[in-house]
């Protein structure tokens, strides 16, 4: 089942009730890989209350069942109420997404500068310790320190777009734009980030053993810079 299927088939559920249905992230950009992006869905419906969601449930799980997360569904007044806590998740929804049916429920959204810093600072240092807390248990096992690289990235170049976003910078769609204009405002090492960018689109193949750790220990002295320079900004 494709993204537009799956558009259709809540259309035929929910009717006029439906609003929009949204693709967003990288499977929405340039960034897309068939390994690694998923499919991610956000619908817009007039009441998604337990009764409306459980009509789609027959297709919800088909969906699933094909390694798909599920979509979120929202109500119409739920985004305009939600970007003083999700302002990183929205402003990056908005970048890089698709409009598969009805209205762009993202036009014309804005976020407040104070909210972004303070999502873009709780995600880096939160994320920096579950690294920290994965690598205390699992350093006795090179290739799951290579895959949580990999598999965590996504969410740090997030906060590396909220970062661009708070510099008056607009993010660029690509990855290793986004890492390369990143590290004209911030002093970083980028060797380290595009390695993992060219791992997850299929360039070139992660270290392994002793390369692995030293790899993760680049990774985490990288990231850290940026954590403590979005933590110094002001607004």
């Amino acid at each position: 089942m494709t993204p537009h299927q799956l558009a259709h088939e809540l259309e035929r559920i929910y009717g006029e009730q439906l609003k929009s249905v949204v693709l967003y992230g990288s499977a929405a950009s340039n960034n897309y890989s068939k390994k690694f992006s998923d499919f991610n869905i956000f619908c817009v419906i007039d009441e998604p209350s337990p009764g409306a969601l459980s009509k789609s449930n027959t297709i919800v799980r088909k969906w699933v069942k094909k390694g798909n997360p599920p979509p979120h569904f929202f109500d119409t007044k739920h985004i305009e109420t939600s970007l003083d806590v999700f302002p990183m998740e929205f402003m990056d929804i908005k970048d890089q997404h698709k409009v598969l049916l009805g209205k762009d429920p993202l036009e014309g959204i804005s976020v407040d500068p104070k909210n972004l810093r303070h999502q873009c600072e709780s995600e880096l240092k939160g994320k920096l310790l579950h690294l920290r807390a994965f690598y205390a248990e699992n350093c006795n096992k090179p290739k799951l320190i290579s895959e949580i690289m990999v598999k965590s990235f996504p969410t740090f170049l997030a906060t590396f777009r909220g970062a661009l976003r708070l510099l008056g910078k607009k993010p660029p769609r690509e990855a290793k734009a986004t890492v390369e204009l990143i590290s004209a405002e911030v002093d970083i090492n980028t060797e380290i980030f595009l390695q993992i960018i060219e791992s997850r689109t299929g360039e070139s193949l992660m270290p392994r053993g002793d390369e692995a750790l030293e790899m993760f220990e680049r990774y985490i002295t990288e990231l850290t810079v940026i954590t403590d320079f979005v933590d110094r900004m002001q607004f």
